[in-house]
Formats: C-alpha cells, sequence, structure tokens
C-alpha cells in the first residue's frame, strides 16, 4: 500500500508538469521522485532483511508474494542505500528550489540564480558523502565522524525545510487578492501533504543500509529501517497518515492546476470566438463607441438648453465645450488605429501608475462630469504601460462600475486604488452596484455581450479590457459578491528600470 500512494502522488505530479509545464511544476514533480526513490529504497531493504517492519506485508508489499519476490531478487545493497540517500537528499533541495521559484520577496528575487546555485552545494557534499566507496574510507575506523554526521546529515535538511516554509508562509500572508490567496493556498497543502509523508521515514540514516552489521548505530541510538519497534496500531496509524497526506497532497495539487488550467482554458476560447473581428478594428470600435455616446448625451443637452424662450448661455458654452472635447477625443481615437495598423503594436514605456490613473479619471469626466471617483495612491511605481490603452482600460472599468451602481439605483461608489502587491502593480477599481451572478460570470468577458441596455451599450468593455490587459504582459481578475459589488484587479508586473518615466 506504502508504494501505490508513493506511485499515486507521483502521477499527480506528473498530472501537474504536463499541464503547467513551467519550473514549479518540475519541482513539485523532484519532490514526487525524491520521495519514491527513498520510499521504494526502504521498502525493498526491508523485504531483503526481515525484521519487525516486515511483519506488516500488506502495508509495505501488499502480499507476502510480493514481499518474497524483492527478498531474492539480485539487487546489491550498495547501490540500494545509495537510492535512498540520493532520494532522501534532493527532496529538502527542490522543496528549497520550489519556494525560491514562488517567492515574490524584492530581495530574493534579484539574487535568485546566487540563491539556487548556493542551494546546491549542500545536497552534492552530502551526496559525494554517501557513496559507498567515499563513506567507508571516511568513516572506517572514525566513529567520532559517524557520530558527528548523523545530526549534520539531519539538520541541514531541517533547515531547508525551514526556509521553505517560511517563504510559503511569508508569501501566503503577503497576498491579499482572494483568487491569488485560494490559489496559493492549494499550493502550501500540497507541499505541506508530501514533506509531511516525507518525514515519516527520513530521519534515519540511509548508510545503515551500507552497515547492516555494524553496532556504531545501536550505540547512537539510531534505530534501523527493520526494527521501528510499532506495534499494529502504530502501524495502522502509520499508514493513515501516509494515505491521508497523499489524498491532501493530491487534492491540492490538482486544485491548483484547476485554477490555472481554467484560465487558459478561458482564453484559448474568447481567442477563438474573436478572431474574425480583428484586433485594430475591435480596438477602434470601442475605443470610439464611448465617444460617440457621449457626443448624443451632450446634444441632447444642447438641444434641450436651445429649446427655451432664454437659453442658458452659460449653459450652451459648457455643451459646445463638451462636444469640441468629444470631438477631438475621436480624432485622436482614429490617429491610435492608424498607429495600431501601422505599428501592429502597442507601445510600452515606463510611466507612473498615477498618470495612467489620472488619465483614466480625466476620460471618465469627460463622459460623466458630475461623476465622482476616489482614487487612493498606495504607491506611484512605474509600469510598463502604453499610456493611452491602459488608461483606456482603467476607464472602461470605472464606467462599468459607475452605471452598474445606477442601473441599481445606488449613489455610485467608485474607488480607484493604486498599490503595489509584491512583484506586482496593482490597479484596483471598486464599486458599489449589485455584483455580478453566477450565470454571467461565465460570460462577462465574451465580446458583445451585456447586461446593460443593448443600444447604449455594445458589450466590448471586458473584452477590450482583457485584451489590453494581456497585452502589457498583465492579469485582470474580479472578484464579486451578488447585491454588494464588484472588484476588478489589473495585475501589472513591476518595473524595475530607470526611476524617472
Amino acid at each position: 500500500m506504502l508504494l501505490i500512494v508513493i506511485f499515486l502522488c507521483l502521477a499527480l505530479s506528473v498530472f501537474v508538469a504536463l499541464h503547467r509545464k513551467d519550473v514549479f511544476s518540475l519541482h513539485l514533480l523532484g519532490m514526487s521522485v525524491s520521495n519514491l526513490l527513498m520510499l521504494s529504497g526502504v521498502v525493498v531493504y526491508i523485504a531483503k532483511m526481515g525484521g519487525v517492519a516486515a511483519k506488516e506485508p500488506v502495508f509495505l508489499f501488499l502480499s507476502v508474494r510480493i514481499q518474497r519476490w524483492l527478498q531474492f531478487a539480485p539487487i546489491p545493497m550498495e547501490p540500494l542505500g545509495y537510492v535512498v540517500a540520493v532520494g532522501r537528499t534532493l527532496f529538502p533541495l527542490s522543496v528549497l528550489l520550489l519556494s525560491l521559484e514562488v517567492t515574490m520577496i524584492p530581495a530574493v528575487r534579484r539574487r535568485l540564480k546566487l540563491l539556487r546555485t548556493l542551494a546546491l552545494v549542500l545536497p552534492a557534499l552530502f551526496l559525494v558523502y554517501f557513496w559507498p566507496d567515499v563513506f567507508h574510507a571516511l568513516v572506517r575506523d572514525r566513529f567520532w565522524l559517524l557520530r558527528a554526521m548523523l545530526p549534520v546529515s539531519m539538520g541541514w535538511i531541517l533547515i531547508y525545510l525551514g526556509i521553505a516554509a517560511v517563504l510559503l508562509v511569508l508569501e501566503y500572508r503577503a497576498i491579499t487578492i482572494p483568487y491569488f490567496k485560494r490559489n496559493f493556498r492549494y499550493l502550501l497543502l500540497s507541499v505541506a501533504s508530501i514533506s509531511a509523508l516525507y518525514l515519516l521515514y527520513a530521519t534515519k540514516d540511509p548508510a545503515q543500509i551500507y552497515n547492516m552489521f555494524i553496532g556504531e548505530y545501536i550505540r547512537l541510538g539510531i534505530t534501523s529501517y527493520i526494527s521501528p519497534h510499532l506495534s499494529g496500531v502504530g502501524w495502522l496509524i502509520l499508514g493513515s497518515c501516509t494515505v491521508f497526506f497523499v489524498v491532501l497532497g493530491g487534492y491540492g495539487m490538482i486544485r491548483y492546476t484547476q485554477i490555472d488550467f481554467a484560465q487558459s482554458k478561458d482564453d484559448m476560447i474568447l481567442e477563438r470566438r474573436f478572431d474574425a473581428a480583428g484586433e485594430g478594428v475591435s480596438v477602434f470600435v470601442h475605443g470610439i463607441k464611448n465617444q460617440l455616446l457621449s457626443s448624443r448625451v451632450a446634444h441632447k443637452k444642447l438641444s434641450r438648453a436651445l429649446e427655451k424662450e432664454s437659453p442658458d448661455l452659460e449653459q450652451v458654452r459648457a455643451c459646445a465645450d463638451l462636444l469640441r472635447d468629444l470631438n477631438e477625443g475621436m480624432l485622436t481615437r482614429m490617429e491610435e488605429l492608424y498607429r495600431t495598423f501601422k505599428t501592429q503594436a502597442l507601445s510600452l514605456r515606463p510611466v507612473p501608475a498615477g498618470q495612467v490613473a489620472d488619465s483614466a479619471v480625466k476620460r471618465f469626466r469627460g463622459k460623466y462630469p458630475e461623476g465622482e471617483v476616489t482614487v487612493t495612491r498606495q504607491t506611484d511605481r512605474l509600469v510598463l504601460a502604453d499610456l493611452g490603452a491602459l488608461s483606456e482600460a482603467v476607464y472602461n472599468l470605472l464606467i462599468n462600475g459607475y452605471e452598474a451602481a445606477v442601473q441599481n439605483g445606488r449613489e455610485p461608489e467608485v474607488e480607484l486604488v493604486i498599490r503595489s502587491e509584491r512583484l506586482w502593480t496593482v490597479l484596483e477599481v471598486r464599486d458599489n452596484g449589485g455584483g455580478i451572478s453566477k450565470e454571467a460570470m461565465g460570460h462577462i468577458y465574451d465580446p458583445f455581450f451585456t447586461s446593460k441596455n443593448t443600444a447604449y451599450n455594445w458589450g466590448m468593455g471586458l473584452y477590450y479590457v482583457r485584451r489590453i490587459v494581456k497585452s502589457h504582459w498583465g492579469i485582470l481578475r474580479l472578484e464579486t459578491k451578488p447585491g454588494e459589488g464588484s472588484c476588478f484587479y489589473i495585475l501589472l508586473p513591476l518595473f524595475e528600470g530607470d526611476t524617472e518615466p
């Protein structure tokens, strides 16, 4: 049963690696392979040597027949012991490398290559130390060295696992966006469960397999793999813990993969739905739409003002100025369309995040002069962005939040928050609208989908926003509660260039 659950854990890791295809999944796979190497060697060793542990054939071997087959298999002890040592040594390295890969602490990220290299040093030294010929040459007639190396060989393992745990917990605590916090929780569940399974068997020294008849380990109080002194109840608890940890770890890996896989699947579906429309035309159509709708509103205001017997000249001038600004805006959109077709790319340059917010709010007030947007600046980091395109995306989120509140008969409360989230710069748009229903959640990014009046809204907003954010190597996420409002997060990678744009 033990090897079955280990193979199950390995299969789940392979599943994650095939779906994610990144460095993170390779480290997770390395953890499972290391566990498999260590525990397979231990099981074969117990089958050959017998002892108290061998009296639990169902837990270790599934059947007495398999136990006897392993007992007489022509496997030399020295290679078998080294396989256990390799698995025991590589596991903490895989965990530490995984934690370095996922942490967003800037000081760690800047020194990532150096830290990876340093992490390899101790495992490499101990793999040399446990090589049978080297081990025999060093330890023979040097009992003091064996006594000194036993706590050291276990100590560095605990240090690696401890550092990895600290990095992962710090990363989890630093995440504030609910989606990413749930995502990371599954990762923590996987790593903690697989590590607990590893520690159940890693406390013993693998070199005892080469030295099965010497008394040094007994004199030091180190128990052997073949005599763990567990009762039948103890083996039952151990087996239950093993299954429990693998199930938890597997669940965490599957859930973590499903989140990212669902995200990629949604992106692929949206790409297929909109390919025929053309990128340049979609950007232009959506950009010009709001200007035309605003022109309609301004024209109505101007017409009502002129219909009065004594027109209010101040109101007429205000409407005329608004129409002028809207016309200039439409000309700007047409120039952007021309530039898009000419260059077929966005013009990205470092700009302060606050400048993006200012531009978006200015556009918002061009459509709703009396509307209010609360801007909270917690950082003014630089972001690599096309100012026009990105501010248009933020502007659309502001418009959506404002109109959602009006549609639900509420006094609009729209807030734009600029803040830092580890290696991300976050533009967060909150509203007090009615939220988004579960039925609509699956379609909000679809082109031409809208829950508003189709005479005034064409349903291109969120699709357009998502395309622009992705073109900035960013992520667009939504958290919503029906009846309470919505919160959109634009996460942009931290730009670490010059301090001046």
